[in-house]
């Protein structure tokens, strides 16, 4: 008769060159059907986004009533005891509406949000020096030209209305 231990090392010997359980998902999709889920997912939304782009048209076509100036203003120092002159952004709101949530651009590039509405008849005057890029990199005033600025504001309707000035 054999040996109890001898069989239970001849067991342990034929499990370890078994090929380890697998535990992983089998696959539950045809090639077919992987392909139809991937284009579903692919083209739902790019269609959705068509459709966004249709049905309320682009940002661009609702016009925001203000003015963009590029200029050199005397600005309140941190103290408060001098002004100094400094290159700056002004923007005037020329609506009969407060125009809430602006976003400001310098070059498609650097960003300033401006938290508070913009009341009526309201001149805005900030520093260029304030727009960052958003890795935080400052704008130097002087370094390079200001090509354009662009100035997005919440309309009445509740469109985002866009003004695009080219200097």
């Amino acid at each position: 008769m054999a040996d109890d231990s001898s069989l239970n090392s001849v067991a342990q010997d034929a499990d370890a060159h078994e090929p380890p359980r697998s535990i992983a998902p089998a696959p539950q999709l045809s090639s077919r059907g992987l392909f139809a889920a991937l284009a579903t997912v692919c083209l739902v939304p790019l269609f959705a986004l068509s459709l966004y782009a249709i049905v309320f048209g682009k940002a661009s076509e609702h016009g925001l009533p203000v003015e963009i100036l590029i200029d050199r203003r005397p600005i309140p120092t941190i103290d408060g005891s001098a002004k100094l002159m400094d290159d700056v952004v002004v923007v005037r709101n020329e609506a009969d509406f407060a125009i809430p949530n602006i976003t400001m651009n310098l070059n498609g590039q650097y960003f300033l949000y401006q938290d508070q509405p913009l009341a009526v008849g309201e001149t805005l005057v900030l520093r260029q020096a304030a727009f960052a890029t958003k890795s935080n990199q400052r704008w130097v005033p002087g370094r390079y030209a200001i090509t354009d600025v662009t100035v997005t504001g919440k309309l009445p309707s509740g469109a985002r209305g866009v003004k695009e000035v080219a200097f």
